[in-house]
């Protein structure tokens, strides 16, 4: 075989090795056993590096890893059950890092694309859209900078506990805090997600019950 071809076969070696290394590690969380095999098929078919996380614990592990890839979390959010609240903290913490975080609904709901806007991810589609739109979303570098109204920590854990079924003068013992500094929590998340009725306020909390009734 001539010099000159093996000189620009390892070039292309080299260069297809450089596009798998730039490309981001995927961390993803799909409680949903098929759905998480298929999405790494998917990803990894794109030349992705996909790490499946099975526990919310093992997604913060992942997430503070000391990596200099590139990352996205990606958050299916269909199946959570009782991992609600933690999944939407850990978008929370997120915020503070260079991280760009994807979420996917069962689908198109506004008041729980606001929600996960307001807890830090980057960007909300439907499941219907993951094979269209996901590899957009993943490659838009300046998704990252797409922020809507973020809650603070005390707004989300006050939601939380409403959606637990908890009233104001629990909460406020829980928290240690005045009920009247309940209701201020409470009036600024709903600020935070447009909601200016008490009908939208009680829908927002059914539609966050609702997440746990798909089946994994």
């Amino acid at each position: 075989m001539p010099e000159n071809y093996l000189v620009e076969d390892s070039l292309f070696l080299f260069d297809a090795m450089d596009a798998m290394d730039s490309l981001p590690l995927i961390i993803l969380y799909e409680p949903r056993v098929l759905i998480r095999h298929g999405l790494c098929l998917q990803l990894q078919e794109l030349g992705h590096q996909v790490i499946a996380c099975l526990s919310p614990d093992q997604l913060t592990e992942e997430i503070c890893s000391q990596s200099d890839a590139a990352k996205v979390l990606l958050v299916g959010a269909a199946g959570l059950e009782g991992m609600l609240g933690k999944i939407l903290r850990t978008l929370h913490f997120t915020k503070t890092l260079s991280l760009k975080t994807v979420v996917y609904l069962p689908q198109k709901e506004e008041l729980l694309t606001r929600l996960f806007i307001a807890s830090g991810a980057s960007y909300c589609l439907t499941e219907d859209e993951l094979g269209s739109r996901l590899p957009l979303m993943i490659n838009d570098v300046s998704l990252r900078t797409v922020r809507g109204k973020h809650f603070s920590l005390s707004e989300l854990n006050v939601l939380l506990d409403y959606s637990s079924g908890l009233q104001t003068q629990e909460i406020a013992t829980r928290r240690h805090c005045n009920y009247k500094t309940v209701f201020t929590f409470k009036r600024n998340a709903r600020l935070r997600l447009d909601i200016d009725t008490k009908a939208g306020w009680m829908n927002l909390l059914s539609a966050m019950a609702q997440l746990s009734s798909y089946c994994k």
